[in-house]
């Protein structure tokens, strides 16, 4: 009995091997399909206080239902208050569902002794337990109608 020789090895040709490097990819790209994340639609839309866009805000969906581990959806608002929502990947919507809306809007303050960071709107609508804001994100394209918040 003969020992194989390196010549006998078997060997992949450039066309084989480039067919099972996408092979691999397909499945791998497959196995992420099936991670179990919720189909997203887009959603857009602007927060107001006291009538006047709030530049900087971040806006956060609670699943009203639903499992802990949904997803919650952000986004923060641009200098006109307009803002649009994140749940896996920069801007890629929110899943159906009705939500809780909270929103914090940090400012700061600097009288010259020391620079102080604070939230400027009421506790109400940083927190889902209490805040009055509701959305709803259905099948689609959602532009939601803008959300007037009160300073006071």
């Amino acid at each position: 009995m003969r020992a194989a020789s390196a010549s006998s090895r078997p060997t992949l040709s450039p066309r084989r091997l480039l067919s099972t490097v996408v092979a691999l990819s397909l499945a791998m790209l497959c196995s992420a399909c099936s991670s179990g994340r919720k189909p997203v639609h887009s959603v857009c839309g602007q927060i107001l206080v006291d009538g006047q866009p709030a530049a900087q805000a971040q806006v956060v969906l609670h699943p009203a239902e639903g499992d802990k581990d949904d997803p919650h959806p952000v986004g923060q608002t641009d200098d006109q208050g307009y803002f649009k929502l994140t749940s896996y990947r920069n801007g890629d919507g929110a899943p159906e569902g009705s939500y809780l809306v909270t929103v914090t809007w940090f400012r700061v303050f600097d009288n010259g002794q020391e620079v102080v960071r604070y939230n400027a709107l009421p506790l109400r609508y940083g927190a889902p337990q209490s805040s009055p804001l509701r959305v709803t994100v259905a099948n689609g394209n959602n532009e939601l109608a803008p959300l007037q918040l009160y300073s006071r």
